[in-house]
This record gives structure tokens, sequence and C-alpha cells, in this order.
């Protein structure tokens, strides 16, 4: 036993020996070497980069158990800015000074078993001096778990408690350990970290680590040797790593690397003393952060006496920024604010005392103290508020800029409180509101920062809300609400409570907009406390009597909280079961919406949405924009880690036919972080009465007060609530409310009667206008934003890393207006003065502004900094001086300025990374070298392959040379250069447009050197030097150029202005020509006497022949005619009467100018349609039989058409080569109205390689001769319904107009013209008859030779030397005619330049127009032509579209190339299916056909390429009806097109009507219902609270046939009722003859009634009925737009909510038509009326059983019975609820004794309504 003990004794002593935890012993020192570095920068060697290194000794003791003794010895500070690894750390020697006067002092610590404790240090001491401190202390910091020799534990250190990986190897035999310990930075329980101007971006926790942009680790190892006093470390070293990839980019990455050594050099056998000076406790390891706002990174100021450093920099920025912004202005005003945040209220007052009534001085000086952000700042700003020493602007400005961007704590917070409640805030609205909603976004900082807000912080806002409800001020409830929803805080919601209708029971008397602002105040509370706002939302989402836009919102809030699946599925199938479509329709497209949204933090959302609109019906999604709807808008992408997800609420409301409310919200997402950047929001409420712009007094009217006295006998009925005109916007940034604005019916009419009032209410305007002429001048600048964005960790060496970003905007503008006016104004001014006056303008404008943004990634102190900057500058001004004149009642405008005189920078972007170090011993010194070093290098690229043997031979080749030797794709021009070096890749570029007529030109510039040649990444890209500007400046010119005017003449006088500049150019022309001389003039001037020939279009037979006179183009000298081809006249729309007849009857092909014969095509083809097999036969063996003639046909067939447009010309060549077919013998033509398809022809046959879609086709024959027997098998094989873009478009105005048979053609000619009736060539297409040939000939196809032009637009430049220079624009336009055209001519008036541009554009019938634009040399270089034709496609009313470009700059075609090859993949995204099919070259065809109000389907034929689509859904339901007749319409012809949009809206006007017992409501429900007996039924009614109108309907007395219907509306009583078969009407008892009756009202509000038809037609626009029509048997009415969801009856609401279209009186929806039809019956007293019917609760004769036991019955409405002394004799079964009482109680159905319609309804049953009654036995006293 003993031996036992004593083992166990031995072996006790031994593992004490072999403790690893480190320890100190009390009896020595021992002395260390320490270094710690950081160096910035990227990792590749050869770039710049900044550092610091600090080197020194340490003396460690131990003063007791715990506490030990710290001295650091010859302190070190050495700066690195240089190329890595180059360049070598430089002294600091000054720095050294100030640091080491700290670091010297005695420092104590307590350390325990490896781990640190609490750190002393002397009072004065800075912060900054204690962390590093901290840093060195932080690698004697050691968790030793002895039992493991690997572990994992969350371990304290200078980042933070972070999770941290041991590893332990023991060697005993050595007495050593070596210990490896790693830090996942990223993984900590507390990390510190300091985040500046970052409060709203809510970052993404569950978000992998690979969408983190900012990464970090740390690396320690430990060398420890045992000894008899201990464990000791002998060796410490550090590494840590930090990395920043804004791109997220694995290898586009900028590090901060930190490193620490310490090494034990001595240890000394010495006891030392505590030190005598004063400690005091700083805390533990963690790293401190300055309690004061931090320096800014960008810039190193020293502090002291900051009163005059303020007024140096003052002066020193008026100074430089005079004339213009200067380029360190920027940086000087982020210095001023610097200084500001660390001046006491003292010194800002002194300052502004000196400042204040200078100008440009006091804009400074304020700016900066606003955007210091400090409690100082706030207090001064609330003393000169409370002095009122701000004007209104800069107290707006001040105010609210302050607010938002001070610095959020309890001081601020009680200071700004104390602001926004003071009195003299409530003078102010505007500024009071802006103070509100800046004190709840402080709130909202300030608490986001602490574990629970104060309530302090909110009292505030809670009494605002409380005071506003208690006094019933809509205003002030909606800024509070509002200002507690920029808070967010949950504890504020049982204030919002009180708003929402189901919570508080006055809050349903709140407006609607009230009750949206209640449920939007939870947005950010949702954020923070989403389990319970989702649970507040969702009762409100279910709640069916809620106002739609109420539930919207709910919807809104809901899905931006974030809901899990159930909650999501929850809301789904409220849906299926949801009877109001605008909520349904909002909340589908909503989902639909977010399962689209990519954003990591919305995935889950995303993946519930998807779910759920699997449940609900996809015939929400077809629903029109009538519906309220969601938007979605934006992308993310992935691999960069960075999106945007933008959405448009489009909120409708019942009384509105387009949305009422707007909002656009758009929410960016970067490195997994989110925020809401934007939104805006527009609401519209009741602005429909004061669009109409009456004052109408209808509650005066005699039948106002019928009106309502009717709607009190029916049950329940109450009008609708008044509508408050009110027009708001709101602006949100970064989720906080910024302003809004409500602008309600008093300020609407206030504005009107300002401009429409009498002359002493513009005396404003008259003031404004003469201080306007006596000339303004000045200079103006504001600074208009400074913002920061600040994240900050410390790392091991104990310094802050800062990654930051500062932006700097500001403005600056110069000014001298000069204005007059002749004649001068009036003392009775109006505004219509002003058109009648000549103005003259002299301006001399210079406006600019500035950005500036440097990105910061470094270490930053208030003694030194040292980091990588990345410095963006952005300069846009735009200096203008000009003149100018104008004359409203002539009509002209004349705009003068000068020439490019001098360079002129309009726009510069500079971006440029630098390596910095600044530090505080060296204030004016900053060390800064790009951070991608400076120098050229050989050109690898121009480098090729060399023997040995030619090197010699070679080596002196140039680089001229060796460009030559690239191919040509990869050479570049003298303004190219591309250069690859070492150092970088430089680019640059230049581009100038030059005007030499003007003498001006512009230049882009463009200079870059960047890392991509290390490698290719976007950050490496960004690595380097950019600059990109734009500049004006002189251009070389022939002659002086004075000065540049722009001329614009409307009018009667725009030929006067062409004149005159012929006579500028020749002085000898006569003023007074006649009116063909004056034409001829406009020709030359124009140059286009040489485009178009005028003469008459007419037919004369001579000899058997037709010959032909016509307008033509006259053939390029480069294209010259020939007699033999005329292939420029065949083809083409316009033929010249000498071509025709010399044309030879032989000539079967046509040469195009290419040299390729193309041969005339078959006129046999046909629609391609479903057909048997013998009409393929024969459609095949006609084909072949006809072959033998087609070239005659077509040539006689082109030859006796002609055109109907003047500008449906095309280059037959072109035609030719765009429609004949490749594959066969046959040709198929594409019409300018028909798209003509044959069947023998396999041009449209796919071909293989289809990239998305490869559609097969009925196999067609390649021979039309020879194989029509296979084809017809095959065919049969395969017969099927045809795609869509297989069939052919039919024009309905070649149907309206077909091609006719000229006189004197043959035989031959006729037959095929008429067997090819359904076929037509290019230009058949546009032949018309030959009534309307006749009728267009005798019209000029020049609008000047009938026309004066309308418009003259010239831009001439005046010289030295006389000479015309410059352009002229003419529009002629003759819009009233059969044919209305617009021509519009530009000339290039410069010299003798025949250079011009042409457009043509024709309405030529009502299905046709047509329109042309021709450029070039006379206009016959390049033509694009384009056509739109109305007609029937697949049987369906349709439009065609066709553009031709016969030829087109190589440019153009580039350009439209490579747009081309983004159509595939946009058709795949979109849906759309493709097919590769050989279509025209030189041709596009859009034709869209309405298969139904609701959905048409698509065709797009491009070249090579066809694209469709079916059923495709429109947002807007269009009229479908028979097209008419061009002949039937009157002209102009243009208003048919004009029209368009006003048919569309009046299509989608609400129409009601009765027939027999068919009734059709607003809302377009059917239902048949008969009406009860002598009862009148309410059809329609005004239930707003101004009831316009009533109309009433019962069966006539004659039969039950015909009806009878009374009219309430104004002063008028109409009833129109049928009598002995003939109608009568009676206006206010009065009987009026009906026979050619056209009675009108004498009141204010319009009225009519006249005959139409077999009836009669009331029109009422102001009182909302556009049309009534009664003839005793089809009652129709419809009202007007701004009657939406004001109407109710059996006509419905006209609210498009067709599940409650059976909405009684009472507001709730009946369960059938009977009951719905009876509850707007009229009743009348028992013997006042003929209508013995009324309502009365019935009870269920039944007993009922009902959860288990006998229940009695009585209905929750009452239905339809007989008076007393009245019996039934028709009746009819209704649907009745009823609510159920237990059968023994007391409970009786007394009359007024219960109120059964407000008990719910438990079971429903059928009983039966009287609605015929017999009244044998009723008693009336006389």
């Amino acid at each position: 036993m003993r031996g036992i003990i004593l083992a166990l004794a031995f072996t006790l002593v031994g593992s004490e020996k072999y403790d690893p935890e480190p320890d100190f012993s009390s009896s020595k020192i021992y002395l260390y070497n320490y270094e710690g570095l950081t160096l910035n920068g990227l990792p590749e060697p050869g770039l710049a980069r900044a550092g610091l290194r600090l080197s020194c000794k340490l003396e460690i003791s131990v003063l007791s158990q715990r506490n030990h003794l710290l001295k650091i010895r010859s302190p070190q500070l050495e700066e690195y800015n240089g190329i890595w690894p180059r360049d070598p750390f430089i002294r600091a020697s000054k720095l050294t000074q100030t640091i080491a006067s700290y670091l010297t002092k005695p420092f104590t610590f307590e350390y325990s078993n490896g781990r640190v404790g609490n750190i002393y240090a002397p009072e004065d001491t800075p912060i900054t001096c204690i962390n590093l401190v901290r840093g060195i202390l932080n690698m004697l910091q050691i968790t030793i778990k002895k039992s493991q020799n690997a572990y994992d534990l969350q371990e304290a250190g200078i980042g933070g408690v972070c999770l941290t990986r041991y590893v332990i190897q023991d060697d005993r035999r050595n007495n050593r350990v070596s210990i490896t310990k790693t830090k996942d930075l990223n993984n900590c329980q507390d990390k510190v970290v300091k985040d500046i101007g970052m409060t709203f971006i809510r970052p993404c926790p569950t978000c992998p680590l690979k969408e983190k942009i900012v990464k970090g680790t740390a690396a320690f190892t430990y060398k420890l040797k045992y000894a008899d006093s201990g464990t000791l470390i002998t060796e410490a070293v550090s590494q840590q790593v930090y990395q920043i990839s804004p791109f997220n980019e694995p290898t586009g990455v900028a590090v901060t690397e930190a490193r620490q050594e310490l090494t034990l050099v001595e240890v000394k056998n010495e006891r030392v003393s505590p030190p005598e000076i004063q400690l005091q406790n700083c805390g533990g390891l963690p790293y401190h952060f300055s309690p004061l706002l931090l320096q800014m990174p960008i810039q190193l100021i020293k502090t002291k006496n900051p009163e005059q450093r303020i007024v140096e920099t003052l002066q020193q920025v008026i100074q430089d920024n005079q004339q213009e912004l200067h380029g360190d202005a920027p940086y000087k005003f982020l210095e001023l604010i610097q200084l500001c945040r660390v001046a006491s209220p003292d010194t800002l007052e002194s300052v502004f005392k000196q400042f204040s009534d200078k100008f440009h001085h006091r804009i400074w000086l304020l700016s900066g103290i606003t955007m210091a952000g400090t409690i100082d700042s706030l207090k001064f700003l609330k003393l000169r508020i409370r002095n009122d020493d701000f004007k209104y602007i800069e107290a707006l400005l001040t105010v609210s800029v302050a607010l938002h961007l001070t610095k959020a704590d309890g001081h601020t917070i009680a200071v700004a409180a104390d602001l926004v409640t003071s009195s003299r805030l409530e003078r102010i609205p505007m500024l009071r509101q802006i103070a509100y909603l800046g004190y709840a976004s402080m709130v909202n900082r300030y608490c986001s920062l602490a574990s629970s807000c104060p309530n302090e912080a909110l009292q505030p806002l809670h009494d605002l809300a409380a005071e506003a409800a208690s006094k019933g001020n809509e205003d002030d409830i909606v800024l509070a609400l509002k200002a507690i929803g920029n808070a967010g805080e949950p504890a504020s919601i049982k204030r919002i409570l009180k708003f929402l209708p189901i919570f508080s029971s006055g809050a349903s008397n709140f407006p609607v907009h009230i009750q949206v602002e209640a449920v939007m105040a939870l947005r950010q509370i949702g954020l923070k406390d989403s389990r319970k706002v989702q649970d507040i939302l969702l009762q409100i989402f279910v709640d069916h009597s809620l106002p739609p836009e109420v539930r919207m919102m709910a919807c809104v809030v809901i899905f931006e909280t974030g809901p899990a699946l159930p909650l999501v599925i929850t809301m789904a199938n409220v849906i299926l079961k949801e009877t109001n479509m605008q909520v349904a329709s909002f909340v589908y497209s909503h989902m639909k919406a977010l399962s689209r949204i990519g954003f990591p933090r919305f995935y889950n959302v995303s993946a519930a949405c998807n779910i759920a609109i699997k449940l609900l019906s996809p015939r929400l999604d077809r629903l029109s924009y009538r519906y309220s709807k969601v938007i979605p808008l934006g992308g993310y992408y992935s691999s960069y880690q960075a999106g945007a997800f933008g959405k448009i609420f489009l909120m409708n409301s019942p009384r509105t036919m387009f949305p009422s409310a707007l909002i656009s919200s758009l929410i960016v997402n970067y490195a997994g972080a989110a925020t809401s950047l934007l939104e805006v929001g527009v609401r519209a409420e009741g602005l429909t009465d004061i669009i109409r712009k009456q004052n109408i007094p209808f509650a005066e009217y005699s039948t106002y007060r019928k009106i309502k006295e009717i709607g009190k006998t029916l049950l329940g009925w109450r009008e609708l609530p008044s509508e408050n005109p009110v027009l708001s916007a709101y602006f949100k940034l970064f989720g906080q409310e910024l302003a809004f604005a409500d602008i309600n019916k008093d300020l609407i009419q206030q504005a009107m009667k300002l401009v429409t009032g009498p002359a002493d209410r513009h005396t404003w305007l008259k003031r404004v206008i003469h201080q306007i002429q006596n000339g303004i001048a000045g200079r103006w600048v504001q600074p208009l934003y400074s913002g920061e964005f600040r994240h900050i960790v410390p790392i091991t060496v104990g310094l802050p890393l800062e990654y930051s970003l500062y932006t700097t905007a500001l403005a600056h503008a110069t000014a001298r207006v000069d204005v007059k006016l002749s004649p001068p104004l009036s003392g009775d001014f109006r505004p219509s003065q002003l058109y009648e006056s000549n103005l003259q303008l002299r301006a001399d404008i210079s406006p600019s502004i500035y950005f500036n943004t440097v990105a910061m990634m470094g270490i930053n102190t208030e003694y030194f900094q040292s980091s990588i900057e990345i410095h963006t500058k952005l300069r846009v001004q735009a200096p203008l001086k000009f003149d100018a004149k104008i004359d409203m009642k002539e009509k002209s405008l004349k705009f003068g300025t000068t020439p490019c005189q001098q360079e002129t920078e309009i726009a510069m972007g500079r971006h440029k990374a630098f390596a910095v170090s600044r530090n505080i011993g060296e204030p004016g010194t900053v060390k800064k070298i790009p951070v991608l070093p400076e120098g050229t290098g050989s050109n690898i690229l121009k480098e090729h392959f060399k023997s040995s043997e030619r090197t010699s031979r070679e080596g002196a080749v140039t680089q001229r040379e060796a460009s030559d030797i690239l191919p040509k794709k990869y050479s570049y021009g003298p303004e190219q250069e591309l250069h690859h070096s070492a150092e970088g890749k430089t680019y640059s570029q230049a581009i100038c447009v030059k005007v030499t007529r003007f003498g001006c030109q512009a230049c882009f510039y463009r200079r870059a050197r960047d890392a991509s040649v290390l490698k290719n990444t976007y950050f490496h890209r960004l690595i380097g030097e950019h600059e990109a500007k734009i500049v004006l400046k002189p251009a070389p010119t022939d002659a002086a150029i004075d000065k540049i005017q722009l001329e614009i003449q409307a009018g009667s006088r725009a030929a006067s202005k062409i004149i005159q500049v012929v006579t500028l150019e020749s002085e000898e022309e006569d003023d007074s020509s006649p009116d063909d001389v004056v034409q001829m003039k406009l020709k030359k001037i124009l140059g286009i006497e040489n485009v178009f020939k005028v003469g008459n279009r007419t037919q004369r037979h001579k000899k058997g022949k037709t010959q032909m006179t016509e307008f033509r183009v006259e053939p390029n000298a480069k294209y010259p005619s020939s007699s033999s081809s005329s292939s420029a006249d065949t083809s083409s729309s316009s033929s010249s009467s000498s071509s025709s007849s010399s044309s030879s009857p032989s000539s079967s092909s046509s040469s195009s100018p290419s040299g390729k014969k193309v041969k005339n095509q078959d006129p046999k083809d046909k629609t391609l349609q479903p057909r048997n097999r013998d009409e393929s036969s024969s459609s095949s063996s006609k084909s072949s039989s006809s072959s033998s003639k087609s070239s005659s046909s077509s040539r006689d067939s082109s030859k006796s058409s002609s055109s109907s447009s003047s500008g449906d010309s095309s280059d037959s060549s072109s035609s030719s080569r765009s429609s004949s077919s490749s594959d066969s013998g046959s040709s198929s033509s594409d019409s300018g109205s028909s798209d003509s398809t044959s069947s023998s022809s396999s041009s449209n046959k796919a071909r293989p390689g289809s990239r998305h879609q490869l559609v097969r086709e009925p196999n067609s024959s390649n021979s039309s001769s020879s194989s029509s027997s296979s084809s017809d098998s095959e065919y049969s094989k395969t017969q099927r319904t045809p795609e869509i873009y297989q069939y052919r478009f039919k024009s309905a105005h070649t149907q309206e107009y077909p091609k006719k048979k000229v006189p004197g053609s043959s035989s031959a000619t006729s037959s095929s013209s008429s067997s090819s009736s359904s076929s037509s060539s290019s230009s058949s297409s546009s032949s018309s008859s030959s009534e309307d040939t006749n009728r267009a000939g005798s019209r000029p196809k020049f609008l000047g030779d009938s026309k004066a032009p309308d418009l003259a637009v010239i831009l001439r430049a005046f010289r030295n030397d006389r000479k015309l220079a410059g352009f002229q624009l003419v529009l002629y336009t003759d819009l009233y005619s059969t044919r209305p055209r617009i021509q519009v001519f530009v000339s290039n008036i410069t010299g003798s330049s025949r250079w011009k541009i042409c457009a043509d554009a024709s309405i030529i019938n009502a299905h046709k127009a047509a329109g042309y634009l021709k450029w070039g040399r006379d206009c016959q270089d390049y033509r694009i032509s384009s056509e739109f034709v109305t007609g029937r496609f697949a049987d369906h009313p349709a439009m065609q579209v066709k553009l031709e470009w016969p030829k087109v700059p190589s440019r153009v075609k580039s350009v439209a190339s490579w747009f081309y090859t983004f159509i595939p993949g946009a058709a795949y995204i979109l849906g759309y299916s493709e097919i590769q099919q050989k279509n025209p070259s030189q041709q596009a065809k859009l034709i869209v056909a309405l298969t139904s109000p609701r959905t048409c389907d698509f065709v797009a034929k491009l070249p090579e390429l066809t694209i469709y689509n079916r059923a495709f859904w429109l947002p807007l339901s269009l009229p479908v009806g028979p097209s008419l007749p061009a002949s039937a319409l009157q002209p102009p012809i243009w208003n048919f097109f004009s029209e368009a949009p006003s048919a569309v809206l009046e299509h989608l006007k609400a129409r009601c009507s009765v027939s027999q017992d068919k009734i059709t409501t607003f809302n377009e429900v059917q239902f048949n219902y008969s009406l009860p007996t002598n009862c009148y039924h309410i059809l329609a009614q005004d239930c707003s609270p101004e009831l316009k109108f009533l109309v009433m309907m019962k069966n006539a007395e004659e039969s039950a046939d015909l009806k009878a219907i009374n009219i309430k509306l104004g002063s008028h009583e109409i009833d129109m009722y049928p009598a002995n078969g003939l109608l009568n009407l009676m206006v206010n008892g009065v009987e009026t003859p009906v026979e050619n009756i056209t009675y009108t009202s004498e009141f204010d509000a319009s009225l009519m009634i006249s005959n139409e038809k077999k009836g009669l037609s009331l029109v009422a626009p102001d009182y909302g009925i556009d049309k009534l029509y009664f003839d005793g048997r089809t009652f129709k009415v419809q009202v007007a737009f701004w009657m939406a969801g004001k109407t109710c009856g059996i006509c419905g609401k006209y609210d498009a909510e067709n599940k409650q279209e059976f909405q009684m009186p009472s507001g709730y929806v009946a369960k059938d038509a009977v009951s719905f039809g009876q509850s707007w019956i009229l009743s009348e007293k028992p013997c006042a009326g003929a209508c013995k019917l009324q309502r009365s609760l019935v009870k269920l004769e039944k007993t009922i059983r009902l959860e288990g036991e006998d229940s009695k019955c009585y209905p929750v409405e009452p239905v339809l019975r007989c008076m007393k002394g009245c019996s039934a004799t028709e009746t009819t079964p209704v649907s009745v609820g009823f609510h159920c009482l237990p059968a023994d109680s007391a409970a009786s159905l007394v009359e007024g004794q219960m109120k059964l319609d407000q008990k719910s309804e438990d079971i429903q049953d059928t009983v039966e309504a009287h609605t015929a009654c017999s009244c044998e036995e009723l008693q009336c006293i006389a």
C-alpha cells in the first residue's frame, strides 16, 4: 500500500512538471523581442502596398499571483509605402516620438493559466496605444485542455469570442511543447465590430460563407519550454489575413495581412516593484473603440484650435471655388465636416456669427455643421431654429439632413426630442413633418443598437398619435403613423392597433387611407417581431368586410416579414374562397412575382410562393389590368452575389377604373445583405370630381330629397361614404420615409383659382415676371450630400482594419439672364397675355455638379493611416450661352449661340487606386503612390517567334512592322493602341464627331491602365487608372463662323422663311414672285426637283394599249434604266409609262442589280389550310399546268397594276430576291398586304438546328411537275391542323379594292388574273378601284405643289464669306383629304451638297397605311419602307406591319445584326415558339390576330426565323366587331386611327341592359329575373353622396312583356311607358309628344332626350349617364367612367367584382338572383300605391335538429310577402339564411324584438316568396 501511494506521489510531481499552461515566475524579468506589422494591398507581387511595422522590446514581470507588469522599451514605428516586396520600410521618427511617449509608460495586466484578464494603463493613455498593448498581450492568450490534444472552443481574443481550433504536440523528451491555434473570424459568438452608416442594411445570417465578401482567419504558433518554475513561452508567431472580394471572385481579392512575432531573448533574476503612477482599468483583451466619432480614413487632420482651422478652411474653400468647383473642393468639405465634429457649441456659435451675413460662407458652414452629425451640431441647429435665424429653405434642409445623419445615442435623442416638440415647429407644417420623420429615423438607428428601446425615445411619437386621434386631426394621424413606421419598434404596436378596424371599434370611422397607413406602419416592426406582426395582419387579410386596399397592403407587409410555408399556404387557401377579385388578383400576382426572385435571403419565401400558386387557379393570371397587380422587375447574378429586385404595386379600388395607388420599390442585394434602396408611392383618391371641373349643386335639386327618401325604404341601405379628394405621394430611402405630401381638394381649387381667377389674383405671377425682366445674375454653390459607410474590425496587432466608402456631391452654378417682353404687361394682367407677347431672352448659364467617391481599405487611427484608396471623380457641366426670341403670336422661335471657341469639358470621370500613408508627425505630407506602378513594358502580343539564325537579321524590326504581321482584326488604328506590360494593360481611345459646318466637334477620350494582365477579374480591372471625358472643341473650317442659329417657324409664314434662305444665297431674287416660282424655289431649296416629277395620273387608250402617266422616281445615275430589263419599274408600285410600254412581251425574267435572273412568280398561291387528298392533288396539278403561263401572266399583271400610294414603291430586284424560292421552280409572292405561301413550295420548310423548337411541317414536294402523287400520299399521312405561322394574312384592303382588269389586256392575262384573285404581287397589293385611282390622280405627289409648308426648321451657321451652311427641315401635311399624308424633307444647304432625307407617311384608307424613309444623294441611296394593313388571319381580325429595307448602310446592318442575335434568346425567355424558316432576307413582318377581346395570336416573320405565340393575354379588353368598309367612313380617314384609343375606352365603359326577363349588369353578369307585378325596382342609382340619378323599372299595366321606367335626375322626373301600343314620355308630370322630339334641359347640368330607332334616348353626361335607351321592351344604360364603384341597384356596382354582383342594399350578397332582385323592390304604403308586397320575416315552420338538440329557426333577412288583407296569387322559391335557437328558449318572432340581420347564419333553406297579390279584403280608409 505504501508503494502505491509513493508511486502516485511521484506521478503527481511529474505531471506538475509537464503542465503546458504558460506562466511567469515571480522573481524574474522576461525580455522579449516583439515585431508586429500590417500590410494592405493585392496579393500579387509587383504592386504597391501600404503598411506599418512596430518593433520594440518587452519586459514582463510578476507583481502578484495574477497581476503582471509590462514595460515597452525602444518602440520603433516604420511605414511602408512602395512596391512589394522591392521597397523597404521607412522609419517614422516623429510618429515614433509621439507614440513612444505613451507606450513607454508602465502597463499592468491580469494573467492566469494562459488567459489575459483586465488591462491597466495610465489615465492619459490614448485608446489607440492601449489597443496596441492588447495586440501584444493577445499573443499570450492560450486556453489549454489538459485532457485533449485537439479541440475546438469559443475563445476570447482581441477580435471577440470566436471559434478556435487547438492542436497540441507535446515533446517531453526535449521538454518542449508546440501549440497551433487557428481562429475562424467569420464564426464568432461575440465579435468586435463597428458599422457606421449601415443601420438599414440587413445582413443575411443564414447565408453561406461564400456569399460574404469579407472573410478573415488567424493562425498562431507557439513554442513552449518546460522549466522548473513553469512552462515558458519562448516563441510565438501569429499571422492573420482579411480578404475582401467586391465582386465575389475567388481570385479577385484585396488582402490585409497582420503578422506578429514574439521571441524570448533573456530571463533575468530580478524583482520589480509596482509602478508609482496611477493606473485605470481599461477592460479586458477584446478591442475597444473610441467613444467619439472616429477620424475620417481619407484625411488626417490636427484638431487643435478648431475655430481657427474652420475659419482658414472656409476662406480657402471660398477662394478656390469662385469661378468653378476646384478639384479639391470635396476634400476640403470633408475636412470642414471633420473640424465641425470636434468643435464645441461655443466654437460653432462664434464662427457662425462671423460669417452669418456672408452668403457663400454661410452655405458652406451650415452644410458642414449639419453633416457633422454630432450632438453639439444638433444643439447648435436647435438654438438657431428657436431664435428664428434660418430662412425657410435653410431650416428644411438643415433639420432634415441633421436628424438623418446625426449619431444616435441617448443624449442626441433627448436633444432631438426637444427640437421636434418645440413650439417654433408648430408654425411651419412642412418643417414639423420633416422633423418628426427624421426624429423617428434617429430612434430607429438608436434602438437597433440597444437591447430594448426606452420609452422616453418613443414618447414624442406616441403623444403625437394620441393627441391626433383625440382631436380627429387626420393630417396629424397620418404624420404620427408614418413616424411610428420609421421608428419601427414593437413597443408601438398598441398605438397602431387603435387605427385598425378589427382591433378598435372606432377605427372603422377613419378613412381608408388612414387604415392603409396603419398597416404600412407595421412594415419596419415586422423585421424585428415578425411573428406578432404576421398574426395581426393575417386577421386583417382574411376579413372580407375590410376595404380591399387595406387587405392588399396587409398582404404586402406579410410577405416582407418573410413568412413560412404554412402561412403562405393559409393565404392561398383564403384566395381560393375569395369573392373580391381585386384582392385575389393582387395576391396571386404577388406570389408569382416572389416565386421568381433569386435572392438568397428570400429563398424560403420564393419556394413557399412557388408551391402556393400551384394551388390557385391559373385564370387569376389572366385577369386584366382592371384588377390590382404586382409587376416584378430586375434580376440576380449568383456568380457575383449581387442583384436588384423591383416591384410595382398597382392597387385598384372599387371606385376607380384604373389604379388608385402605385407603389414602386427597389431592393438591392449585395454579398448576402439586402436593403430597400428606394421606394416611391403615389395615391389618388376622389380626383374625378376635380377633373370634371363642375360645381353643380346636386343637393339643391328637387329629386335629391326624393332619392334619399326612397333609399330609406330599402332594408339596410346607406349611401357610400363621401370621398375626400386627395393626391398623396411619399419618398423612401433605405426603408425610411424622408418626406411626403398630401394635396387635398382645397389646395387644388386654390391653385386653379390662381390660374383662372381675376387679374388681382395674378399679382404674384406678375411680380415674378417683373423680377425676371430686371435680370438674374449670381453664383450658387451647394453641398448636396456627404455620406459614409464604414465597417471596422480589429486585427491581431491591435489596430482597426476599416473598409469604408465616402461619397460627396457638390453643385455649382453661375447664371446671368436678361429678359425683355414686348408689349409690356398691362395693369389688368392675365396669363393669356403671355401668348401674345414677344419674348427676348439672353442667357449665360453654367451649371455643374461634382461627385467624389473614395473607397478605402486599411488602418485608420487618429495618429496614422495606412491604406489602399480608390478615388473616383465625376464632374458634369453644361455651359450654355445663347439668345432667343419667341413670338407666340407668329409661332416663331429663333435660338442663337456662339460656336465652339475653346475646348470645353462637358463630362469627366477619373478613377485611380493608390497606396496611401499618413501620420500625425507629418500632417502636411501624404505618401501616395499608384497601386499599379507606372512604366511601360514590351508588347508581348506584338512579339513573334524568331529563330536563332534570324534574330540578328531581324532584331531591328520596328513595332510598326510587327503590327503589320498581325491579322487585321487584331490590328489597331493610330487612335487605339493596346499595350501589355508587366505593370499593367493600357488601353486608350479617342473618338471625335466633327460638325465642320458649325465649327465644332465632340470628342470622347478614354484611357485605362489596369491589372487585368495579372488576373482577368473585374477587381483587377478596377485596380489601376481609368479616365474618360467628353470634350467640345473647335473644328477647323475654311471660313470663320460668327453665330449658329436655329429658327423654327410654324403656320402660314413657314414658306417665307425658306424663301429668305434663298435670298441669302442669291440677293437678286425677287420676293414678289408668283406662286409657281415660289414652288419651284421651294423644290430647288429642298433639292427634290430630281426626286419628284409631277403629272396627272390618267389612263389613255391608244391603239388597244393602256398608257399610264403618273409620278415616278427618276432612276439614279448609278443605276441607269434599260428597256429590256425594267426591274426597277415592273415590280415597283410606281412604274413609268415609257418603260411599261417598251417592255417586250416575250421577256419572262428581269435582271436584278447583281446580275441574277429571277423568275416571275406563280400567281396561284393559296391560303394554307387543312385540305383533303383531292384538294391537295388538284392544287398540285393546277400549279404544274399553269407553269407555262406564269411568266406572261405575271408580267401582264405587273403592267396592269398601279400603286394607290405614292410612298408604296419598292425596288423590284430586292422584292424578287426576297420572295423567290430557292428550292423549286415555282415561287411564292409576298405582297404588301398578304403573305402568300404556295402548297408546292418548300421555302417554309423547317431546317434542322432550330435553337429552341423544331416544328415539323407537312411534307411538301420540291417539284410541282413530277412529285404530285408522292406529295399526296405523304400529306395524307401527316394531315393535321396547321401551325399558326402557316396561315396566310388576308388584307381587308385587297378584299375591298380588288385588282381589276385593265381594258385592252389579252385574254390570257384576264384568265390569269381571275384565276389568281386570292394572290397578289407587291404592286397589286396596293392597287385600288378605278374610281379611287382617278380620284387620287388629280392630286400631285409632292404636297408642296398644292400646300404651303406647315413647319420650317432651319439650323445654319453665319459665316464670314456669306456662304450657306447648315440644314433645313420642311414639313408638309394634308390631314383632311381623302388620303391624309405627311411629308418631311431634310436638306443639307451647305454648298452644292445633294444629301437629303425624304420621309412620307400616308393613310391610304381605313385598312391601310404606308410610309417610307429615303436618304442619301437626292434621297436615292438608301430606303426603308413600312406598311400597316388590317385584315384577317386564321379567320380572326388581325393587323400586319411590314418593314422592308432594300438598301441600308453597312453600319445600320451591323447594328441590326448584333441586335438580331438577341432575338432567339429573348423569345425563349418570353415563352415564344421559334422555327428556323427561310423568309425574305430584307423584310420583316409582324402579324397580330385578335382571337378574343382578351387574347391574340402573334407571328413575327424575320429573315431565316419565325417566332410565334398563341393565346397571348392582353392587359385590357379590346372591342371585337365587324369592321366598317373604308367607303363608309367619312374623311378625314385618320380620325379612324386617332379614335382607336377612345374606342377602346368606350368599350371599357359599363353597360346595363334589360330585355324581357334577361338582365345584364354593369359587370357583364347575366341572369334571368321576372319582375313582380306593379312594383318598381331600382335598376341603377348613384349611391354616392351626390345622389345624381335614380332609374326604376316595373312591368307595364298593358302587358307583362312591356316595361315602364321612371328616371329621377336633377330637377327632372321622367317617365317612359307604353300605352295603346305607343311609347309615351312624361317630364315632371307633363305629357310630352315623342314625335321628332329633342328635349333639352334649361338648368346647369346638361340633359337631352331624343328619338332613336323605335324608342327614346336620354343623354345626361353631367349626371354620369352617357346614354340611356328605352323602347318599351328593351332598356340599356351606359354610365361614365367616373361612376365606377358608385352605382347600386339591380345593374350592380360597376366595380368588376363579379363574385359580389348580387349585393343587396344592406351590403350583403344574396344567395340567388331572385333574392337579389327582390331586395331592390321599392315598397309602398298599403293604400298609397299599386305595389302590395312588403318585406317580412318568416319563421321556418319545421323543427331543425342542430348540434344535437331541437331548434327553431328565424330568417336573418326578410322575404317578400303580401300585405295584410292580400293573398298571394303567384309565388317563387328563394334561398334564405336562418339563425337557430333552442326550441325551449323564450325567444319569439316579434317585429323589432330581434335584430336578426346581425345574427350569424346557421342553416340555409328555401321558402316561398310572393310575387303577385290579390287584395280583395284590403280595407283602406278614404
